[in-house]
This record gives C-alpha cells, structure tokens and sequence, in this order.
C-alpha cells in the first residue's frame, strides 16, 4: 500500500451550479507554485461535491453547468500535482449530493416514520429563506445510488490512470436508516425494521457492504491506492469501519469543534491497527467553507507539531475559490508550518508509544467522562494509550475506567487477572458495576445512587488533597453511596447538604450548605485498586474545577508512578515520550499553547517562551547523549542514576524535541 504522505491538504470544492466561470482561471504553474510554497507533499482534490455536480468530463454524474464544455478541471490538477511529485487522491462525496436528492428523493436516508433524514434543513422553508450553514439532505448508499456511486468510482479509476486514491465523504453519518431499500433488506435478512438494534446492524452491515465494494473496483485498477470513508472512519466509538481504510483521517477543526486534545485519544486508537493515520485540522478561523477566514501561521504550526508528536500525518482543509486559482496567503501560513513539521519528521515517523496508562471509554453516550479524562491526564503531563476490550495489557501498569464504563463479564475477568498480577485500576462513577454490585474489589459495596442532586468531598487523606487542603469542596453531581470493608482504606469523605432547593426550603442562591457529619467515603482503596464515588472526569470536562482534577490525578499517583515528570511546565503544555529503536534513540516531546476562548472560537495568540522547564525520565537503558534537535551536535547536560535521567529544556516556543541517545 501506498505510504500516506505527512504534508497534506484537503481541498474543498463544493460550488453551487448558481456561480458561472468555473475553473476559468485554473493554471497549472500557478497551483504548482502554491502547492510548493505549502511544502506539500500531497492534496486531495475533488471530482464530486455537495451540490452533486462533477468537475471533469463525467459520463455518470453531472458536470457542473459553469464548468467548461470539455474541461476536466479534476484531471489538469492531478497531471500539475504529478509533474512536481506531489501525490493527489480524489474526493467524492456520498452522504451529501444536493442534485441528486432533488432529482432522486426515492435515493434519500429515511427517518423511522417514513420523513427524509435531513441535516439542518427545514423541509417547509420557502426558496429565498434563509439557509443554514451545513445543510444538506442526506442519501443512502443503497440500492440504486449505491450503483451511481459505484460507477463513478469504476470511471474515475479508469480516466486517471495514476489516480493515488479515493476519499469518500460524509458516510457514516447515522446509526439507521428505514428507506425503502434498506426496509427491504432487512426484511430479507430475517430482521425486525420496528427493533432498533436489526436497523442499527443492517445499518452497519450496508455500509461496511458499500466500503468493500467501492475498495474492491479501486484497487482492481489501482492495488497500492488508498481509501478512506470519512465521517464515522476515523471515531474511536465506531471500530466496526476502522477494517475498511487503508489508512485513517481523523477531521478535526480544533478551533470550534472538538478542542486541541481531541486528537490524542483517536491517534491512540488509530495507532493500534498498523495503518497510517493523519490529523486534520483547518486553515479557516472558523469551519470549512469559510472565504477569507485565515488562522494564524503560528496556531497552524502549533497544530502540525502535536499532531505529528502522536504519530499523526497532518492535512490541512483549504476551499477552492470558484475561478480555480489557489489563495496564495493560504499556502504561505501553511508553508511555514510544513517547514516547521518537515524538521522533525524523522523525530516522529515511526515512533513507538511508551505510555503505561490505558484508559477504558465510557462510550460515546458518555464522551464528558472520556474527554474529562483525557484533558486530566494530558494536563497532569502523563502519557497514555486508549484500551478497547481484548486488548493486550502487558505494557500497561495502571488502568483508568472513567465513571461510566460498563464491562462484559469476560472483560471484567481480565481486569481481575491484571490486578492478581499487580496491576493498579483507578474507576470512578458507576465504572465496572453491574446489578448493583462491583466487578472489581475496591474494599467497598455499592449501596445504591447517592441522596441529593449534589454534594460535598474531604480528602482526609493528605496525599491526595488539592490547594484546599481538607476542605468540604463542591460535586456538582452526587457520589454513589458506598459502604467499606474492614480491609479497605478510606481515602476522603462525603459530606450531605441540608435539603434540596425546593420552593419551600432553600438556602440563599444557590444549592444549600454541608451538614458537619460525615456521610460515606468518597473513595477508598483495596491494595492496587482505588475506586472514586464521583464522576469526576464528567465534571471536570462539563465545570473545569481545579480541585476535582487535582484530587484525581493526586489519587492516581498513589497507585501509578509515571514514566517522566516535567517540573515548571504549566497545564496547557502537552508532553510525549517515544521510542525508535532503529535509531537507538528515545524521543521526548513538549509543546506550549495556551487556546484562548474568543466568542465561539478557540484561539491560539499568546505563544511565551518556556524556559526552564526540567525532566526527569525514567529508563531501562544507559543514555549516552542528550540533544535538542535544533543544536544536534551539542549535548544538554544531563544526569543519570538508577535508570533516572535529569535535564532542563532548552528554551523553547511552541515546541521543542530532544533525543535521548542510547
């Protein structure tokens, strides 16, 4: 398979059939002299977009009526891109076809009661109302649009005979669909339509059907070419298609959706399968789409930089003015964050995770208690790898479930037969419990949910305590009710408030105040377990207290003592350590941003230089070295003593990596 490029752009091209002129202005010189300034190595560049209309001489689909009798805009980019080596895959959108579902609404995803799947559309909107941003009737890959697709495939795959891959847009954009196809088939396969779990599984099955189909006419022509379905290809709560990419693209615009530490928990995920996988953020200040809007060079480069310390290739999204000539401000900000990311490539691909705390997920249903979680963890400066159930745990020396993960029975054997080893679990919340009872013995029983809305904790024990020392600090979601064993050691204590706030008792403002007794335990450990009875990582994802955090990850360190510690790096700094072991080498990453909120947008601006910042790592082997690769031939003082390695950070902004040679 072809190796996926590290450089990239995501070209976008949705253009409505209103607008004339279409590629008028395209020339070859010019979009080769972006793509250089870019440094790129590779961009995806469209045949099919949202409105439904092609851009190049289609016999199957429609050529956009602006476009040029003839002109195969789609092609003149790829021969451009070729000529400077710089690989092109081609998009074509599935989910979204505007021209299609007007002329086949027979072709459109279908709701339960028969009403058309529909993306922020109002079906009774008048044609000059106002439209919303991203609205679009959605269409199933079934049945006959199943066959268009498949026959636009099999003509691109024929037309361009150097074609480097396909790109399938918005797929996986439901759990079921109830259209007329999709109720005959799963009538057809013996299933229920009226039982939501047969309509989720046809769902899964249609569509992974279709992935393999449109695999199997690509690589008939073009074995090595990569393939990708987006919109559910690259989510860590949807494994089912992860075994049909050739690689992984994992969209992601940080400034409005998703936040910066979206990626590290999907680049875990990705990274398990043995496939190339790519982060992609935007070049927009906003979301895609957006004309004019420009994120800052340094934000850019900030996001390439984390993203390739995690393994991830990076793409950056980009939209096609009308006329076909490339922004030429766009790939500037883009170059000097590639040059940025071509200096430490090799620092980063490929590169072994030495992280030794695996997380459950929660499940998508429960993303607060993941995300909590792992901002906690990426803010504490501790590494981390995502565990899906069967996992191998040998690597692993402390489990984190986080508040609400339920376990089979098999798995929860695992976990048991990992702690007999000598493993240490840390859950919270309702995590590993099942009829009422734990699955994992933490020294307590579980009573049942917890009396009030909200409540109040002590960490009586000191280790534990956060700048509030014992203090009774706010839960904005009650504990569990616990009752501990005689062998179980009682880390904090919840305290009850007085009453709920009702109309006929309530206390000032807000919620009312503790009463001096204790309550239960508010966590309590069990040897190399330790269960925590509030959902803390929901909280601390929803709310953002210091203390919640600071009490979970001075509860972790009771049982987990980390690979490396970073002394003087603040909360918003992002660390990673790895290994390449061809190069002999360790690999110790740090960058600094500190995202600022600005209305709906998450902002990148303020980028200090870090100075000071020292590390302690540990390892198994003998460091013989230690550089920065921005001075590769002078050494940074270091110390070595029982496998601990001691340095400072040369100053750095926004990123800095150095080697530990061994």
């Amino acid at each position: 398979m072809r190796k996926l490029p590290t450089r990239q752009v995501h070209l976008d091209f949705h253009t409505s059939p209103h607008i004339s002129g279409i590629g008028k202005d395209f020339d070859a010189a010019q979009f080769q002299t972006a793509l250089k300034e870019g440094n790129l190595n590779s961009i995806t560049v469209f045949a099919k977009c949202h409105h439904g209309v092609c851009y190049y001489p289609t016999q199957v689909g429609t050529p956009h009526p602006g476009l040029a009798d003839g002109f195969d805009l789609t092609g003149s980019m790829i021969r451009a891109a070729h000529e400077i080596g710089v690989a092109m895959p081609v998009y074509i959108t599935v989910g979204w076809s505007a021209h299609d579902s007007a002329c086949h609404p027979e072709w459109r995803a279908c709701n339960k009661d028969g009403s058309p799947q529909l993306t922020n559309v109002d079906p009774n909107a008048a044609s000059d109302d106002p439209r919303p941003d991203c609205s679009w009737e959605n269409l199933c890959p079934s049945g006959e649009y199943a066959e268009h697709i498949y026959a636009l495939t099999r003509e691109i795959c024929q037309r361009y005979e150097d074609l480097d891959g396909l790109f399938y847009d918005i797929v996986y954009i439901g759990e079921a669909c109830w259209c007329p196809n999709c109720l005959k088939g799963m009538k057809e396969a013996g299933l229920d339509p009226d039982n939501i779990e047969h309509a989720k599984q046809y769902y899964r099955k249609l569509h992974l059907d279709f992935a393999e189909n449109c695999r199997k006419i690509l690589h008939a022509f073009h074995p090595d070419a990569t393939i990708f379905f987006n919109s559910g290809g690259a989510e860590i709560y949807r494994p089912e298609y992860h075994v049909s990419q050739t690689h992984f693209e994992m969209e992601d615009l940080p400034t409005v959706w998703g936040g910066y530490d979206k990626l590290v928990p999907r680049a875990s995920v990705m990274s398990r399968y043995g496939k190339d996988y790519m982060g992609m953020t935007g070049k927009f200040h906003t979301s895609w789409g957006e004309f004019g809007g420009y994120k800052s060079p340094d934000a850019l480069t900030y996001e390439a930089l984390t993203m390739a310390m995690f393994g991830a290739c990076c793409s950056v999204g980009d939209h096609m003015p009308p006329n076909g000539r490339m922004d030429a401000t766009t790939y500037r900000l883009i170059g000097k964050a590639y040059r940025a990311l071509e200096k430490v490539e090799p620092y980063c691909y490929p590169a072994q995770s030495n992280a030794d705390i695996g997380v459950y997920l929660a499940g998508e249903e429960n993303y607060a208690s993941d995300e909590g979680l792992h901002k906690m963890l990426l803010e504490a400066h501790l590494d981390f790898d995502v565990i899906l159930p069967g996992d191998d745990l040998t690597h692993v020396q402390t489990l984190i479930l986080p508040d609400d993960v339920a376990l089979s029975d098999q798995e929860a054997a695992r976990i048991n037969a990992f702690i007999d080893r000598g493993g240490n679990v840390l859950f919270s919340g309702m995590s590993a419990v099942k009829d009422g009872k734990f699955q994992l013995d933490c020294g307590a029983d579980m009573i049942g949910p917890g009396e009030f809305k909200r409540d109040y904790l002590s960490p009586t024990c000191e280790a534990i305590q956060p700048f509030t020392g014992d203090a009774r600090f706010l839960c904005y979601e009650s504990a569990q009710h616990i009752q501990p064993s005689s062998d179980a050691e009682v880390l904090s204590w919840v305290y009850l408030p007085w009453f709920e706030r009702t109309y006929g008792h309530y206390c000032g403002h807000m919620y009312a105040p503790y009463r001096e007794e204790r309550a239960y335990p508010g966590s309590v450990r069990k040897g190399n377990v330790i269960y925590i009875a509030h959902r803390l990582c929901k909280m601390y994802y929803e709310l953002g207290a210091q203390v919640h955090r600071d009490v979970f990850i001075n509860t972790l360190r009771l049982l987990h003592k980390p690979r490396y510690q970073v002394v003087n790096l603040p909360s918003a700094g992002r660390t990673r350590l790895t290994h390449q072991p061809e190069q002999g080498r360790y690999v110790f990453h740090a960058t600094y941003a500190s995202p600022i909120q600005r209305g709906e947008i998450s902002v990148i601006e303020d980028l200090p230089y870090m100075d000071g910042v020292e590390c302690i790592i540990r390892l198994p082997e003998a460091v013989q070295s230690v550089r920065s690769i921005d001075a590769p031939d002078a050494d940074i003082p270091f110390t070595q003593e029982d496998g601990v390695v001691r340095f400072t950070l040369p100053r750095f902004r926004i990123h800095t990596c150095v080697t530990l040679n061994c």
